[in-house]
């Protein structure tokens, strides 16, 4: 091939008497043939010459006596919008990369599919509408998609070090009925961004026919099929410039592949033309993505290279940031995803059971509940066994208006004389412990509207995933099989557990966040108590009218229920009332972000910070060696606001969620700070309202010592950096007036400048 980069146009262009008359008789200025040896899509004609479309018009050139041939205006021209009359389009040059290397990468890591860290497949749009130049900064369509993916999904990446061998992409070429596959299952390495260069030029490919969805949508599931090992972080990026040429139910075709991945998918549907082109399959594609809980985006972006460039890049992000959420922390492993099917999220719901339930009942002898635990105190800091109301000898119902109790411990109870009378050797071993379990509050007795049954069913398809859980439907059972109560959900953890993970370690799994939320329901309860106390420092019924209406803070009260099953052995699920998913956000999170403001960057806080830097804060994270503290003082009392009008404050309802973290903040001395507030805001029976909210995270300022030194809150913890983030974004309202909480961002720093 011809090394379009060595074009120039100082080079002298000979021309015969043929090829100037029809270049006058066109129009066409001998500068414009110029401008096309050196930016021009190059192929190869007949008889040697080589064919150059640039800025509207097709150049003939034999390159052996450097002579101009013909000139005619291109049928694929822009008239009115032509990209290359606007901006020189980007020239990208070959690395020198010695091709062997991307062979012994492709030896080494293609069959050991346990090595891979993502697959990326590439679904681009080579019809025949790809060849028209009205992309601005490009010499065609196509032009742009290559030269953007080359740049920004493999050269800036390579760069950075964030893809390596052992990430693997694959294109598709989506053309007429047959779709044709470029490169398939290829290490990324400097080899793929100068083949990726080479098909800028139409002589690798040339854009023609139809653009047919259906044919490149299945090759692409059978790529991504590949690997399916829940290491391998999976993106799709889905180009065109057009409608669908054929027919199909393209929706339900992405929704396959969405549901087989879920959230370790990223989907970019890409549409590129036009303002008025119809992209309507395309939206609804992305959407559907999105509803089986994929990453998935529709983006138009304009006429223009730089504009499609940002959004190769945040496909590119968000394939990274999926490959770090699926990574161990403190091993650099990466962990796997469990492989399990996914429903929509507005799906409706069973109303009786189905094959797709998981049914744990006393009629079965090898699947059934175990127990049932809730969280304690956050000082005991550990679960507590509910009493088990079944029979301890057949493990039938015991409630029935007069069950046998045992008299001793009053934890055992009996459907009958019988059952007792078997299970007498029970008193000598179990009575002794239950009852000193009892005496500690280690045990309990549930509530009878809390636990409706002991017989339950789980969905085996997801309807929910987050970056730690997967979320299935949750069910209680009556005696045959019959659903009651309300539905609920079930959230186990995303990854799978190893192998010599033993039934304990997979119920202490659930233990961070049955702490972390056992922490944010005291405070709650502190808050509310904030508000209630409001009702003595403002006085007058208009006053107490406005205060009843302030929204109080809830969380969701989770109960771990421990099954016994036929394949797994012994699991524990956590289990919590379902929320409104039409309802559900997030009203901030622990990365800084506060629902309505911008989001803040840590290097533009500690800008803003003098001589704090990230280095500093994490040292002293670590080392601090403060006295210890009382738990009693991490809940003492607000102060109120001194104004004695209340009305004059005027909060806002969204307000109160960010005053919630900040209140924790201020509550805790700067210890601990509560965020990523997620779930609805509702009305209560009384007219009230309120937030109900799941799945907090907890900052904790980490110490060597102090009473707080055991309370661990997972990976979602940031510590004080976390707290940084949230104040940085943070703009105290009348909600933290009203409850007399000091000015969140410089409070922070004059109380805690020593914790750093």
């Amino acid at each position: 091939m011809y090394d379009h980069h060595a074009r120039t146009v100082d080079e002298s262009l000979l021309s015969d008497v043929h090829g100037r008359q029809r270049r006058q008789e066109r129009k066409i200025p001998k500068i414009d043939l110029k401008r096309a040896r050196k930016y021009g899509m190059e192929e190869t004609a007949r008889n040697g010459r080589l064919k150059y479309t640039y800025g509207g018009i097709v150049f003939i050139y034999d390159p052996h006596n450097n002579r101009e041939v013909t000139t005619y205006k291109s049928r694929d021209f822009a008239s009115t919008s032509s990209g290359t009359k606007v901006t020189e389009p980007c020239i990208l040059r070959k690395t020198d990369y010695n091709a062997s290397l991307h062979s012994e990468s492709r030896v080494k890591y293609r069959a050991k599919k346990a090595s891979w860290t993502s697959h990326s497949v590439l679904v681009v749009d080579m019809s025949g509408s790809m060849r028209r130049d009205d992309v601005n900064g490009a010499r065609c369509r196509s032009d742009a998609v290559w030269t953007c993916i080359a740049r920004e999904y493999i050269k800036k990446q390579l760069k950075k070090k964030s893809v390596g061998p052992t990430d693997f992409i694959s294109i598709v070429l989506m053309r007429d009925e047959e779709e044709k596959t470029y490169l398939k299952c290829e290490p990324i390495t400097w080899h793929i961004y100068n083949k990726l260069v080479d098909m800028r030029e139409w002589e690798v490919q040339r854009p023609s026919g139809p653009g047919n969805y259906m044919p490149a949508l299945k090759k692409a599931q059978r790529l991504l099929r590949l690997n399916t090992r829940g290491t391998c972080a999976l993106s799709l990026l889905f180009f065109s410039d057009g409608k669908p040429s054929d027919k199909g139910d393209f929706v339900a075709e992405m929704g396959k592949i969405a549901s087989q991945f879920g959230r370790r998918l990223s989907v970019s549907c890409i549409g590129m033309a036009e303002r008025e082109e119809d992209f309507s399959v395309l939206k609804a594609m992305a959407k559907e993505a999105t509803s089986y809980g994929a990453n998935a985006n529709f983006a138009q972006p304009s006429l223009d290279a730089d504009s499609l460039s940002n959004i190769v890049t945040s496909l590119a992000s968000s394939l990274t940031s999926s490959k770090t959420e699926m990574t161990d922390l403190a091993s650099g492993k990466s962990k796997k995803v469990r492989d399990v099917l996914r429903e929509k999220k507005d799906a409706p719901d069973d109303t009786e059971l189905t094959t797709e339930w998981w049914e744990y009942s006393s009629r079965f002898f090898d699947s059934y509940v175990d127990s049932i635990d809730t969280w304690g105190h956050y000082k005991l800091n550990d679960f507590v066994r509910y009493v088990d109301p079944r029979c301890a000898n057949c493990f039938e119902s015991c409630r029935q208006p007069s069950p046998i109790e045992c008299i001793i411990c009053g934890a055992v109870r009996w459907c009958s004389a019988l059952c007792k009378d078997e299970h007498k050797d029970y008193h000598a071993t179990q009575c002794r412990a239950l009852k000193r379990k009892l005496d500690k509050s280690q045990i309990k007795v549930p509530p009878a509207d809390k636990i409706p049954s002991w017989n339950v069913a789980i969905k085996s398809t997801v309807f929910g995933e987050g970056a730690e859980r997967v979320v299935h439907k949750f069910r209680f059972l009556d005696g045959r099989g019959k659903f009651i109560g309300p539905l609920m959900v079930a959230k186990e953890s995303r990854y799978v557990v190893e192998e010599d993970d033993t039934a304990e370690k997979r119920r202490d799994y659930h233990r961070d966040f049955m702490r972390t939320q056992s922490i944010a329901s005291e405070f709650a309860r502190k808050f509310n108590e904030a508000l209630d106390g409001l009702l003595e420092h403002f006085t007058g019924e208009q006053n107490r009218r406005a205060i009843m209406k302030f929204p109080r803070i809830e969380f969701l009260e989770p109960l771990l229920v421990n099954v016994h099953d036929t394949d797994l052995g012994y699991i524990s699920t956590l289990i919590e009332p379902m929320l409104d998913v039409l309802k559900y956000k997030k009203f901030n999170n622990n990365m800084g972000y506060v629902e309505g403001a911008p989001k803040v960057s840590m290097d533009d806080l500690l800008k803003g910070m003098g001589a704090l830097t990230l280095d500093s804060i994490h040292e002293h994270d670590d080392e601090s060696e403060d006295s210890d503290d009382d738990e009693e003082e991490f809940f003492a009392e607000a102060n109120a606001a001194p104004d004695n009008t209340c009305a004059s404050y005027s909060p806002r309802q969204e307000d109160f969620p960010q005053a919630f973290s900040h209140f924790t903040h201020f509550k805790s001395k700067g210890a601990l700070m509560v965020t990523d507030l997620q779930g609805v805001f509702t009305t209560t029976a009384d007219g009230g309202y309120v937030y109900k909210l799941t799945d907090p995270a907890v900052h904790k300022r980490k110490r060597r010592k102090g009473a707080f030194k055991k309370w661990d809150f997972g990976r979602t913890d940031r510590g004080s950096k976390g707290m940084r983030l949230f104040f940085a974004s943070h703009k105290c309202s009348s909600a933290c007036k009203l409850l007399g909480l000091p000015e969140g961002e410089d409070n922070f720093i004059k109380k805690t400048r020593k914790y750093y």
